[in-house]
């Protein structure tokens, strides 16, 4: 008991000495560099669903993380400058860019820890993998281990659940098309309409482009977008406290009406977006 408690007190001391990004960090460095113990699904021989080419990716990983990264800042910093006091725009617009950041890494984090743990076979397992073990089994028979003889796919053949692409896209996608709808009022509508469409479409093809791909199984994709939804719920309306204005670090609301009318009066602006 007394060893239970000194190591309670242990990890107390260590959470008061290290903030959510560390914590966030430390999981998601343990995760990617395969730290833990990793699972394996075992396959079946001839499975068709895993006998598939690997033809590349539609969307990498390049692009997918500068579009979900930086796309949301110009968006909020060019929304903000229109809805509050030029002088806190600014300031706003980082401190929800900050949250969703944040909720970005707990995404990362969570995929790829359970990439990790569970261990799913992609549909061009045969062709990457190359199990030795695929040489001798016969029939439908079922193999629980295996090993991998492609060395330069030995850790990515058999991380398919769930979709990191899913997951990211659909993750800055709504968040995108949400923000747009909490500001739309002040907005020109037809313009709101056509960035959310665009936007939400953009995530949905790139979700879809995974199976089209035969990168990941249609069920990897849609536990991808479900851990994205998941975690946005907590983003917007925990971290982001559903985009109600406020002065960073104060906690001070902020009319943004009353701020956004004596703006455009000072200004003589029209709507955004038009």
């Amino acid at each position: 008991m007394e060893k239970f408690m000194h190591l309670c007190n242990k990890l107390n001391t260590l959470r008061l000495s290290t903030n959510r990004w560390h914590r966030a960090l430390f999981i998601f460095a343990i995760a990617e560099l395969n730290l833990l113990p990793g699972g394996q699904v075992g396959f079946q021989c001839n499975d068709p669903a895993l006998s598939h080419p690997y033809t590349g990716d539609t969307v990498n990983w390049k692009w997918l993380i500068a579009v979900t990264v930086l796309l949301p800042l110009i968006v909020l910093l060019v929304i903000e400058r229109q809805q509050c006091n030029p002088d806190l725009a600014k300031k706003q617009a980082l401190f929800w860019y900050k949250e969703y950041m944040y909720g970005f890494l707990l995404n990362i984090t969570v995929v790829q820890t359970l990439k990790l743990l569970v261990g799913s076979p992609r549909p061009h397992f045969f062709d990457t993998c190359e199990p030795k073990e695929a040489q001798t089994c016969e029939g439908s028979e079922y193999v629980s281990s295996y090993t991998c003889t492609t060395a330069h796919w030995l850790k990515q053949s058999n991380k398919s659940f769930p979709s990191g692409h899913a997951s990211l896209a659909i993750y800055a996608g709504v968040f995108i098309a949400y923000y747009l709808h909490q500001r739309r009022s002040q907005l020109n509508s037809r313009m709101v309409i056509s960035a959310q469409a665009i936007s939400l479409m953009s995530a949905l093809l790139c979700s879809v482009s995974r199976v089209w791909d035969r990168r990941h199984h249609w069920w990897d994709v849609f536990a991808g977008g479900l851990i994205a939804l998941l975690l946005l719920l907590y983003t917007i309306f925990h971290l982001c406290r559903n985009f109600e204005s406020r002065i960073p670090k104060t906690g001070v609301v902020i009319n943004t009406q009353s701020m956004v009318g004596e703006t455009k009066t000072s200004k003589n602006t029209g709507d955004v977006l038009h």
